[in-house]
């Protein structure tokens, strides 16, 4: 079950490190992890309308598990927005591939 916080408010939260993610995700290519957070009402496909403000960390490049990113961010919480969705992703050239959320 989700604790849910329906009043308007500003979060702050710190990215610190990954933990089991994997350190490849083909035999000669290490991953470059970084996280995506997105605040959100929880409704997860229904569309943008439905979600509010999103960071991003910088890429660590070839880290793989052993990505440290101790960075800081502040969220302006709307009362609908219940939710942040956190997302792990490895960047790529082409396109970004999604490791875990």
């Amino acid at each position: 079950k989700l604790a849910t916080m329906s009043v308007a408010c500003r979060l702050d939260i710190e990215v610190i490190r990954v933990s089991d993610a994997p350190d490849t995700t083909c035999l000669w290519d290490t991953t470059d992890p970084y996280v995506m957070l997105t605040l959100h009402d929880g409704q997860f496909d229904a569309g943008s309308s439905h979600q509010g403000e999103s960071f991003k960390t910088t890429v660590k490049t070839d880290a793989g598990s052993k990505a440290e990113f101790k960075e800081s961010f502040t969220m302006n919480k709307p009362e609908n927005m219940d939710v942040v969705r956190i997302s792990l992703y490895d960047s790529n050239v082409t396109i970004d591939e999604l490791l875990g959320s």
